[in-house]
């Protein structure tokens, strides 16, 4: 498992310089390049075959054994590569969008999309506000909605990535 940890904490940083290690991760590159499968996904599918396949001719035991390693230097690989960043998606129905928008723009400085939505069962025209923010600002967003409208509906979810202004750049600089 330390192995695995050390190894995926290696492959992020050279994913992070856009290179391979020479192995199951240049399949991987190719699957991202071609249909946009993250890298640390990639390199999951294709070695976890490797590893079942292994499975199938020798032991189960050590296979399983193998998928828990994939499995952490997945993840270390992961977060070495893209960073420990973690964003949430935030909508809320609420039935004072202008002051919890204003609320969430000033306090967090962070971006407020209003989008026009229909309630399923009350038929009634309401605002939606979408936002995305980071983990650590869940707690301070939970409070601004709760103070402004005590009866808003608020859905979060979470975001694989987020690109542009205030997160990582959408166009990455040429090195």
């Amino acid at each position: 498992i330390y192995g695995g940890l050390m190894y995926g904490i290696g492959l992020g940083m050279v994913y992070r310089g856009k290179g391979t290690s020479g192995g199951s991760d240049i399949l991987g590159r190719i699957l991202n390049h071609r249909f946009g499968i993250s890298i640390s996904t990639s390199y999951l599918i294709t070695d976890s075959v490797v590893v079942l396949l292994g499975g199938l001719v020798f032991d189960w035991e050590r296979a399983l054994y193998g998928l828990a390693v994939i499995y952490v230097s997945g993840l270390a690989a992961e977060i070495a590569f893209e960073g420990r960043a973690v964003y949430r998606t935030a909508m809320i129905v609420t039935f004072d969008p202008e002051a919890v928008s204003q609320r969430i723009m000033e306090a967090l400085e962070r971006g407020v999309t209003m989008l026009h939505g229909t309630g399923g069962y009350t038929h009634e025209d309401r605002t939606v506000i979408y936002s995305v923010i980071t983990q650590s600002e869940i707690p301070q967003l939970k409070e601004i909605v709760k103070e402004v409208d005590p009866k808003a509906f608020m859905v979060i979810g979470q975001a694989h990535e987020a690109l542009g202004e205030g997160f990582r750049p959408l166009i990455e600089p040429k090195t």
